[in-house]
């Protein structure tokens, strides 16, 4: 037996201009390189078969079914945005209320007039958003999008609600969601809710570090180079795949219960512009 392929040790993509790698997979459980060419059979009058056959139009393809999800996935393989922020949650963050629809709960004088971490509270804080709806005149309902601290979403009539019927009383009060690790402060004035109408602010419990990913951009796909590489085999063999031009395009995610989620990329290997070489194997029989 010779050249048995045995195991997939990483999948490096590749800058083409620089040739810096933009980032690498290693929890991989299939690499899938496809190169179908159909034959085009020139045919005609009462014969066995084919007068002649030439080939068609190549089909290439890279499939590739991964166990991770490192953040150049998302910005290299696709469109996404990326921002980091390191240190600057530490605390917790409660970010600034804004009404979501109508004019009345996020309201300086005669609703509220701002949300705040309550001191040393950071670790209660959810991590998502708060959704303040008028009930009434005077009071709202807190809900959540997203997940507490303690990990337990409330569900209350199939709604996620912290907290019901909370009174603002107006002339600048403030109301502690204790359980919660933030503060609503009241307008200046007299409360005065529209009922239905909400506002909506963003939290995030303590932490070291933030990343946000936005994915919104379809206007391009991503050009890049692909190294695929085998481990060393028993019998000292090792190989590496150099695709030189990939066209990848969107990154798919999923969820699974109680396992590791799999995701699966695709990309389109083309011929090289300056090498003209679709990929090319380097193998060696190593030494010791």
């Amino acid at each position: 037996m010779t050249n048995p392929f045995f195991g997939v040790k990483a999948l490096i993509f590749y800058n083409r201009t620089t040739g810096k790698p933009v980032g690498a997979f290693q929890v991989i459980s299939t690499v899938e390189f496809g190169r179908e060419i159909e034959p085009i059979q020139l045919k005609g009058g009462h014969h066995n078969g084919a007068h002649a056959v030439e080939p068609g139009e190549p089909e290439n393809s890279l499939t590739a079914t991964l166990m991770e999800f490192p953040n150049f996935a998302f910005t290299e393989l696709d469109n996404a945005t990326k921002v980091d922020t390191t240190g600057e949650d530490t605390t917790g963050l409660v970010g600034v209320i804004t009404n979501k629809s109508g004019s009345s709960v996020a309201n300086a004088t005669n609703g509220i007039a701002s949300v705040a971490l309550i001191s040393n509270k950071g670790a209660l804080l959810p991590l998502g958003k708060i959704v303040l709806v008028a009930a009434s005149s005077t009071t709202v309902d807190i809900y959540l999008l997203g997940d507490t601290a303690n990990g337990s979403i409330p569900i209350v009539n199939e709604l996620t609600l912290l907290q019901a019927g909370v009174t603002i009383s107006g002339a600048g009060s403030t109301i502690d969601i204790a359980a919660h690790g933030f503060t609503i402060a009241s307008g200046s004035g007299v409360t005065t809710f529209v009922q239905g109408e909400t506002a909506i602010f963003d939290v995030r419990p303590a932490n070291s570090k933030t990343t946000v990913i936005t994915m919104g951009d379809n206007s391009d796909f991503k050009t890049l180079g692909c190294i695929l590489v085998q481990p060393k085999s028993s019998n000292k063999v090792q190989r590496i795949f150099d695709i030189p031009k990939i066209v990848t395009g969107g990154l798919s995610f999923a969820s699974n219960t109680r396992e590791f989620s799999e995701v699966e990329i695709t990309g389109i290997p083309l011929v090289d512009d300056v090498t003209s070489a679709l990929y090319t194997m380097t193998e060696i029989t190593a030494s010791n």
